[in-house]
This record gives C-alpha cells, structure tokens and sequence, in this order.
C-alpha cells in the first residue's frame, strides 16, 4: 500500500496509516525492537514522503513509532505505540500508562499488538478506549498482530 498526498487528503491520514499497518506482515521477532524496526522499514516504504522515527520523545515519555505527514491541505502526526505478547495485566498497565502520557484526547496514536495477545486483557483495553475510536473523528486504533508462519517481513 502506497501513502500519498491523493490517498492522504481522500481518506485522511489516521485510516491510511492503519491500513497500511494491517498489511504488515511480520515474521514472529524474538523482541518488540525488531518487530519496531521491521514496522518502520514497511512504513517507509509505504509513505517515502513521511518522517518516521523511533524512540520519539514527547511529553515525558517515549512513543515507538512518530510518523509526521506534510499534505497537500495540512499536516498531521500519529504516534504508534507497540507491544509484543501482552499476556499479563502489568504489561496492560504500563500500556495504560504510556498512552496516557501520550494524551489520546489531543494525539492521534495506534497500537499494534503483536505476537501473543490476552482477550480479556484485549477486551479490558478496548473498552477503556473505546470513546476515542467512537464518533466523528478517530483518535485511536489498535491492530492485533499474531505471529504469522510465513512471512517475509
């Protein structure tokens, strides 16, 4: 999938980059640092235009992904926050944690969970969420990953 201006002033930023997140099919990393940079290496083939960095600061915390757009109307930003096999409620709650120093009301963010995901952790998630992807205006997304046999990415 291809981010560009025409896609971006069509469909909107949020959705294009969640799109081209789901097409992403990763093979199953030993660490969330090499599912973070294999993402970012898809993303900039996607959109050659964009600024992606990793390890972005802003805040007081870190987002894992920043991808900063400039089209042809506006600009936008969405911070993608990852997070490899989210088994245990602790690691639900540092999630928690991160996003909320990210400010979901203000920013745009997506997460991507990959590998192994809980469903009531999952479940627990979304509903504590649910109000930014609910409306108008999409605040949030979050894409579950499982680890896939085949891929190549």
């Amino acid at each position: 999938m291809k981010i560009d201006k025409g896609t971006v002033a069509w469909n909107g930023l949020m959705n294009c980059v969640a799109a081209a997140i789901k097409e992403w099919v990763p093979k199953p990393f030993k660490t969330e640092l090499e599912y973070r940079d294999s993402l970012m290496r898809f993303l900039r083939e996607c959109a050659p235009g964009a600024r992606i960095e990793a390890e972005y600061r802003h805040s007081g915390t870190t987002a894992d992904i920043y991808f900063k757009w400039e089209g042809f109307l506006s600009t936008g930003e969405i911070f993608i926050e990852l997070k490899r096999n989210l088994r245990q409620k602790p690691q639900l709650d540092r999630l928690i944690g991160q996003l909320e120093q990210l400010d979901p009301g203000k920013h745009k963010i997506i997460v991507v969970l990959c590998g192994e995901t809980n469903e009531t952790l999952l479940s627990r998630f979304k509903k504590k969420y649910r109000r930014y992807w609910e409306g108008l205006e999409t605040q949030m997304v979050i894409l579950v990953k499982p680890e896939s046999k085949g891929a190549t990415a």
